[in-house]
């Protein structure tokens, strides 16, 4: 990747915590004029859905002072947490010596001084409803998600070139299904259990009358079983293989 010349256009970041406090995970996306993705991620222990959200923006805001960005340049997320303090409190905080408005330390204190003293001259944060089918949120939620439960992705500075990622041949609710689907089977090769609402986040669900009333059933190439009606595990259907 040619640093001098090419130009980020955008830029996208997650957080996620199984558990809260739990194992945690992070994600950033930074898309480029000429087609071109770079995507980072990390994990860590005992920390919260917020840090996480807060260390994605940070380690992409790191990631994006190494290029050019185009103007207005944003940095999208589904954290109001990260647009409110980054845009908004950070400078009351300051103005009381980083404290909050009733004299109180300000939580996550470390990561807000970092990222205030990263910033990025005309980088703005926009706000994406999460889970909505937005591509770029997609993919960074599934890279937070993944390093929360322990699953590696691949990740790379390169365009993708497999064939789900040429738009000419496959749409962009195709490219999420896949992302989808291999992330669901790693939950079954590592036979993780789920609770109902991460099934329903992990199948892409808002409601189900099996998961809400705990009855297995088939989804795909997967069986669904109900484990002492508090979790889920999900199974190779072996019937369709």
């Amino acid at each position: 990747m040619d640093i001098t010349n090419n130009i980020a256009i955008e830029a996208a970041t997650d957080g996620a915590c199984s558990g809260n406090p739990g194992n945690g995970g992070w994600g950033g996306l930074i898309i480029f004029a000429d087609g071109s993705e770079i995507e980072i991620g990390g994990a860590a222990e005992n920390t919260t859905n917020n840090r996480m959200e807060l260390t994605a923006a940070i380690k992409t805001i790191e990631k994006l002072k190494n290029f050019r960005l185009k103007e207005n340049f944003k940095l999208r997320t589904d954290s109001k947490y990260l647009i409110e303090g980054y845009t908004n409190w950070i400078k009351n905080w300051k103005k009381n010596g980083w404290k909050t408005s009733n004299g109180k330390a300000v939580q996550n204190l470390d990561l807000w001084q970092q990222i205030d003293s990263l910033r990025i001259p005309g980088l703005t944060m926009e706000f994406v409803k999460g889970h909505s089918g937005d591509p770029s949120n997609e993919r960074v939620d599934l890279i937070a998600t993944s390093y929360s439960k322990g699953i590696n992705i691949d990740q790379n500075s390169k365009k993708k070139t497999s064939i789900l990622d040429k738009k000419e041949i496959a749409p962009e609710n195709l490219k999420n299904l896949f992302y989808r689907i291999n992330l669901i089977d790693n939950f079954a090769k590592k036979k993780y259990l789920l609770n109902s609402n991460e099934l329903f986040d992990l199948l892409g669900l808002k409601n189900n009358s099996n998961i809400e009333n705990y009855i297995e059933f088939k989804w795909r190439n997967w069986i669904l079983k109900p484990i002492n009606d508090q979790y889920w595990q999900i199974i190779k259907n072996k019937d369709i293989e």
